[in-house]
């Protein structure tokens, strides 16, 4: 808890980077959250890559990692790290990374984060960010002044797999402003002549291969409704590979990595989620931010939070695709559904709204 109110809050957000995803993308959006509210910011990454927008001081570790990434090298990093944290204290550090060195974050939990530390998990897969290992995970997390699911499903898993009760959930937030700059920003492509899917490539927790399985055996295909895939990773030319031996190159097109989607998602027909497994999908939220309905698999966790089946989008059955195929068809044959759906989709997100999500925030530090 703040000791002073005599001087300006000061709060740091630990992050992988500032690019790639959602969980990025949210720790960006806070930090012009805290310095629209008077709350001095500080971002540190550990890779050197940002792509997002963001306020406040940058401190990126990432650019003293060299080509070898030798021992020599991590050492001035981890020195670096410690003395950042001693000459520069703060009121809270807000991690939202992925624990991936057990010892390595028991030792930063314990001896180098010295302020009330926030713990921020963007994912159901929870062993990305808690130790297998009980005793280690305990040692690590004990002490945290807070952790928070970005959706209420991974906060039951927490508690129920780990048995820490200072658990809460605060959903992702989207600017409605930024949005609506994005949207007059670019051209857009025409109206209704696609389907959206947005995602990394670099694993299959997207499953592109899915859903371009059930859009090849859907009715879109017969009535020339393209697919249209953004995002970029090491998966695309084994799903490009799919794509021709379906022989749909004309009408499905893998667009790459593209800094402004908006546009994309605002003259969509409609955004389709296929994955395995998310946390509180940006996707969904971003799309009917942009007044375009949505359709997805029920998995674990977010979409049921987020989509009011058969009122801003449909909600299918988790991993069933014919299902997502029926869905899909749905929304092309019912066009008073599909209608009913894009009217609510911009007010069904409006609880997200940054200021909103922001204020649980200045309520959870006390800084209100």
């Amino acid at each position: 808890m703040r000791k002073s109110t005599k001087q300006k809050p000061r709060v740091c957000i630990v992050s992988d980077q500032l690019a790639g995803g959602g969980a990025e993308r949210c720790s960006g959006l806070l930090s012009v959250f805290f310095e629209r509210n008077n709350i001095d910011v500080c971002h540190v990454i550990v890779l050197d890559k940002v792509e997002y927008e963001y306020a406040g001081k940058l401190i990126n570790f990432g650019k003293l990692k060299n080509a070898n990434n030798d021992f020599l090298n991590k050492l001035k990093r981890f020195y670096f790290l410690i003395t950042f944290f001693k000459k520069n204290k703060f009121d809270f550090i807000i991690d939202t990374r992925v624990k991936n060195y057990n010892l390595q974050e028991y030792f930063i939990s314990k001896y180098i984060f010295s302020s009330p530390l926030i713990q921020i998990v963007h994912s159901y897969m929870i062993d990305l960010y808690f130790p297998k290992n009980k005793f280690i995970a305990k040692n690590i997390y004990s002490h945290y002044y807070k952790i928070l699911g970005v959706s209420h499903e991974i906060r039951k898993k927490i508690i129920l797999d780990h048995k820490y009760f200072n658990v809460e959930t605060i959903y992702n937030p989207i600017d409605f402003e930024y949005v609506n700059r994005q949207l007059v920003k670019d051209e857009v492509p025409v109206l209704n002549h696609y389907i959206l899917a947005v995602g990394n490539m670099e694993s299959n927790v997207k499953q592109f291969d899915a859903l371009i399985d059930c859009y090849s055996k859907s009715n879109l295909v017969n009535e020339n409704i393209k697919l249209i895939i953004i995002g970029e990773g090491t998966l695309r030319s084994k799903l490009e590979q799919y794509v021709r031996k379906l022989h749909l190159e004309h009408l499905i097109t893998f667009k790459g990595k593209i800094e402004n989607p908006f546009p994309y998602y605002k003259n969509a027909f409609f955004t389709v989620l296929s994955s395995k497994n998310e946390g509180f999908p940006n996707v969904l939220v971003e799309s009917l931010a942009c007044s375009t309905p949505v359709v997805a698999f029920d998995c674990q966790s977010g979409p049921k939070e987020i989509i009011l089946n058969r009122e801003n989008g449909l909600l299918v059955e988790n991993q069933n695709r014919d299902k997502l195929t029926e869905a899909m068809n749905l929304f092309m044959i019912d066009k008073a559904l599909y209608d009913y759906c894009k009217s609510n989709s911009l007010q069904s997100v409006q609880h997200l709204d940054l200021d909103l999500i922001g204020k649980k925030w200045l309520e959870l530090m006390k800084f209100n």
